[in-house]
């Protein structure tokens, strides 16, 4: 009788470490599963992608954006698309006064959380081809501009970029893209506060200034250059800059870019490990660096 007792109490608590690993394995899974990206693609339509001054810059553009969405892509693919609510966009500012500009940004903003459930396999399908047909159309259109006011990231940052950008939800991952040559223009945001400015221009002063100087990051540092600093807390944001390019006879402007942008991150609360800054390069060469920031990212 004894013997029968203990092999039921035996028997009950195997059962029992069964259930609490299954309900480990369970919740661990159902973690993972809950992530999803939250990725914002920002183009700067400024001049650097004009046919007349960078013809090759268009292609790189959509090349690089194509390994941004081959990236979401495979994210989706390993989670399992059906039980996504992952959202990726298109966006510049400030928002161009045309029709075709806003009509082509609304076709590649992308919330699966939106669409049905039997829909949202097509849509996966579907969103390599629609990203390219339409950027292609977008930059055949604005590389032929006459006039380029600029693109204000300065004001976007201190204006849209935590509402635009940012999904505090913690099963979000949040990504910022943002495609610009690293200097910053725009007609109406073109000010400063001693050495710290709105703007980043070939020809300003605060750039000009480093190039022929030995020691010109202790001079930055000492004399506190950089952007004006902005009250933002961006803490739960990733940021990749890509297609960084400093005029052909100033090959030193992508260092002097990439500290300006780096302090400017920190400032904002943007972790060293949350950030990248690469420069415009081969395709095949930052396909592989696109790939891999996302993969660090989504798999901490």
């Amino acid at each position: 009788m004894r013997t029968k007792k203990l092999i039921y109490i035996l028997f009950a608590l195997l059962l029992n470490s069964c259930s609490q690993s299954d309900n480990s394995k369970k919740d661990n899974s159902t973690d993972a599963g809950y992530k999803n990206l939250n990725v914002t693609i920002l183009i700067d339509l400024s001049d650097r992608i004009s046919l007349a001054k960078n013809p090759d810059q268009p292609i790189k553009d959509i090349n690089l954006i194509s390994f941004v969405v081959d990236s979401y892509k495979m994210f989706l693919a390993k989670k399992g698309v059906v039980n996504s609510e992952d959202k990726i966009k298109l966006i510049f500012y400030p928002t161009l006064n045309y029709d075709i500009y806003q009509a082509i940004a609304d076709s590649l903003n992308i919330d699966f959380a939106k669409a049905d459930f039997p829909d949202r396999k097509n849509i996966f399908n579907q969103l390599s081809s629609k990203y390219d047909s339409n950027l292609k159309k977008l930059y055949s259109i604005a590389s032929k501009n006459k006039k380029y006011e600029g693109s204000d990231l300065f004001n976007y940052f201190k204006h849209r970029i935590v509402d635009d950008c940012i999904i505090s939800d913690s099963n979000y991952i949040n990504i910022l893209v943002i495609l610009t040559d690293g200097y910053i223009y725009h007609t109406n945001s073109m000010y400063n506060n001693i050495n710290r400015y709105s703007y980043l221009i070939p020809e300003s002063e605060h750039i000009k200034c480093f190039r022929k100087n030995n020691n010109w990051v202790e001079l930055f540092n000492q004399q506190d250059y950089g952007l004006l600093k902005i009250d933002n807390d961006l803490s739960n944001l990733n940021i990749l800059v890509a297609e960084i390019n400093p005029i052909y006879n100033s090959p030193k402007d992508f260092d002097i870019l990439k500290l300006y942008w780096s302090k400017w991150f920190d400032e904002q609360n943007i972790k060293k490990d949350n950030y990248k800054i690469i420069k415009t390069d081969l395709s095949t060469i930052n396909k592989n660096l696109v790939y891999n920031f996302f993969q660090n990212i989504t798999t901490r």
